[in-house]
């Protein structure tokens, strides 16, 4: 008997994969009013088909300052063929007189294997008066395990194990094989129902849980039902039933079968209308974006375009949602960073003459090497492009008031840079720190922090008054950690 073990949330359970290159294309290009068009002329029915997401979205991230990037949407989502026919789990709960079925539309030819293998239980009755005996809250609710013969919990009869084809993604409502935690190629009966986005779970445990089909549109509710601890709470009676559903009104101890989540009849039926279209062709767009204050994302077209705002740095959460003709949805959710710029990140967006981009390098032959470029928001490539850096006197009542102040632009959104103000009597020897960059800008010797966009302007006051005979020097370092 195969169980799940669950760390996380995780799952032994598992998921599938055969990719068929091109066809989706010549479907989108010979449907005609519902049908296919032969090559001798002969109308053949189109096939139903369901989206699903192939490839979860990459996180993303760059660097603040950077421009916009496009992803295509199609590299992630795409569209499966189903059978004409469903696999019905019947329950023996009523919902206002009619029963609570569950219509499993299985893929076609995506997971060959996996596919025949579900079909010989069902053909073989081995899934009637079975049950489900694991529920997670937004996670799975799993079945194929147990049924009841003879008013007695009995295993399911299994088949040799499969081979594992994982490809499709494990996202809300689709339905996937369980598995031994030991091993990838060890599906036997037991199968699972998605109740959340589990694709950076499930897809990478174990080899990738095997999705060979979705609930239909109009039965997801009844698994979300299943899944419903107010409805179904859960009890640990210890293996496989250490989360078992149970419509519970007696004592624990006492089992009554009227409790369980049962199927009392699983069969082929038609695959009800309005469940799946034939057009290959989805429409996208986007159904959350938790910070758009650091970044905005736009459809246009299949392409996801993310977009920085005003050099903010920060995480935002992008959710997509992926639409077929008839209304069936998947969605993937995946964040975009927006992080502090660092030399060597800066250094990979910039042009440097001849290939000079070592940070004491000059490319440009100016004043300035690379590393004072990056500090002072140059362009190393541009002859004296830097912000000013202004050295003047302080006047005051002379000779003791006057002091001399250094202007500079210290730049934002960046990490393990450091500015360190020194002065000295004399362009030789031991020169005494004023101000660093760790002391803030509320520090007693920074006189005025004027905040801009990519940068704050400070000006920092020396800590020794100049007299009529003093030469006084001030100097700013920049080192990168």
């Amino acid at each position: 008997m195969i169980h799940a073990v669950r760390t996380s949330p995780s799952i032994s359970f598992n998921a599938f994969c055969l990719p068929r290159a091109g066809w989706q294309k010549w479907i989108a290009s010979c449907v005609w009013k519902g049908f296919l068009i032969s090559s001798v002329g002969t109308l053949i029915a189109a096939p139903k088909l369901l989206p699903v997401l192939n490839h979860s979205i990459a996180d993303q991230s760059v660097t603040v300052g950077s421009t916009s990037i496009s992803l295509s949407m199609a590299n992630s989502f795409g569209m499966e063929a189903i059978d004409d026919q469903v696999v019905r789990f019947t329950s023996q709960f009523n919902n206002s007189g009619a029963p609570i079925v569950m219509d499993m539309a299985l893929f076609s030819n995506r997971t060959p294997i996996t596919r025949t293998n579900f079909l010989k239980y069902v053909a073989d009755g081995d899934y009637v008066n079975s049950f489900i005996h694991r529920s997670v809250s937004n996670f799975v609710i799993q079945g194929g395990a147990s049924r009841v013969v003879n008013n007695a919990f009995a295993a399911v009869p299994t088949d040799p194990p499969i081979l594992n084809e994982f490809g499709v993604s494990n996202t809300l409502g689709t339905i996937s094989m369980a598995k031994a935690s030991y091993s990838a190629d060890s599906a036997t009966s037991q199968w699972f129902v998605s109740l959340g986005a589990n694709s950076d779970n499930l897809d990478n445990q174990n080899g990738g849980f095997t999705v060979f089909g979705r609930l239909t549109r109009s039965t997801l509710s009844s698994a979300q039902l299943f899944g419903n601890t107010s409805y179904f709470p859960t009890f640990d009676y210890g293996g496989i039933y250490n989360e078992f559903p149970l419509f519970y009104t007696h004592v624990i101890d006492d089992i009554q079968f009227g409790e369980l989540i049962l199927f009392t009849n699983v069969s082929l039926v038609a695959l009800p209308p309005n469940q799946a279209g034939e057009s290959a062709v989805l429409t996208y767009s986007i159904l959350s974006n938790s910070n758009p204050t650091i970044a905005t994302a736009a459809i246009q077209s299949s392409t996801l375009v993310l977009t920085p705002v005003n050099l903010q740095v920060g995480v935002a959460n992008i959710t997509v949602r992926a639409t077929d003709s008839v209304g069936n949805t998947v969605d993937d959710t995946f964040s975009y960073s927006i992080i502090n710029d660092t030399f060597t990140t800066w250094v990979t967006k910039n042009t440097f003459p001849n290939g000079q981009n070592e940070s004491s390098q000059n490319p440009d032959n100016d004043e300035w090497n690379n590393l004072q470029e990056f500090a002072f928001i140059g362009n190393p490539g541009v002859v004296n492009s830097q912000a000013s850096v202004i050295f003047q006197g302080v006047s005051g009542t002379a000779p003791a008031a006057r002091y001399m102040t250094l202007t500079f632009p210290v730049r934002k959104f960046t990490q393990g840079l450091t500015y360190t103000v020194e002065a000295n009597d004399a362009l030789s020897g031991t020169w005494t720190e004023i101000w660093k960059s760790s002391d803030g800008f509320s520090h007693a010797q920074v006189v005025t922090a004027l905040n801009q966009l990519d940068r704050t302007v400070l000006t920092v006051k020396d800590t020794s008054a100049m007299t009529s005979k003093q030469k006084r020097f001030m100097r700013i370092k920049v080192t990168q950690q």
